[in-house]
């Protein structure tokens, strides 16, 4: 069941995102990249900066048939996706593209259909499958840790220069 996302539900939502990456360590990446890329505890300063995240978002939760958190999206009114996680038990269930699907459902009721994620090695087949393109692979220092992740879009979206530039402050989804 796909349910707006709260700003009661980012506690749950947090230590959703931390099991997720760490299931990827092995995987995709290793453990001292997923460790740089879990980053900091949950309190309030972190709280904070996901309330604002959220408030600038559309948000959804992916619940299971018995009231679990399985997954969490957001997209920014900007039209970047900031944020696709599922719990690891969840994957390949067909979750994360609901959850996608609706938020883009969502942005293009008020117009917003140019969409970019930075997605990671998990992610990228999820947003391929929902027609966003590869632009190019990107690298990210967390941490002092470097991760890779992906520049996908969809809807016309372009890069431009400055955002060439700003790159270095993206998450990986």
């Amino acid at each position: 069941m796909l349910l707006p996302l709260q700003v009661n539900d980012l506690a749950a939502c947090h230590a959703l995102f931390l099991e997720s990456i760490h299931a990827l360590a092995g995987h995709c990446y290793s453990t001292q990249q997923c460790a740089a890329w879990a980053g900091d505890p949950w309190g309030r300063a972190l709280a904070q900066t996901w309330e604002i995240r959220l408030k600038n978002a559309w948000g959804t939760k992916w619940l299971a048939s018995d009231g679990v958190l399985a997954g969490f999206a957001c997209l920014s009114h900007e039209g970047v996706f900031d944020m696709l996680y599922v719990a690891p038990w969840a994957q390949r269930q067909g979750g994360a593209g609901r959850m996608l699907c609706l938020l883009e459902q969502q942005a293009a009721q008020v117009g917003v259909v140019a969409l970019h994620a930075w997605a990671s090695h998990a992610s990228r087949p999820v947003f391929e499958r929902a027609g966003y393109q590869y632009l190019r692979t990107n690298s990210v220092r967390r941490h002092g840790v470097v991760l890779e992740n992906y520049l996908l879009a969809k809807g016309g979206w372009q890069e431009s220069r400055s955002l060439d530039q700003a790159t270095s402050k993206q998450e990986i989804l």
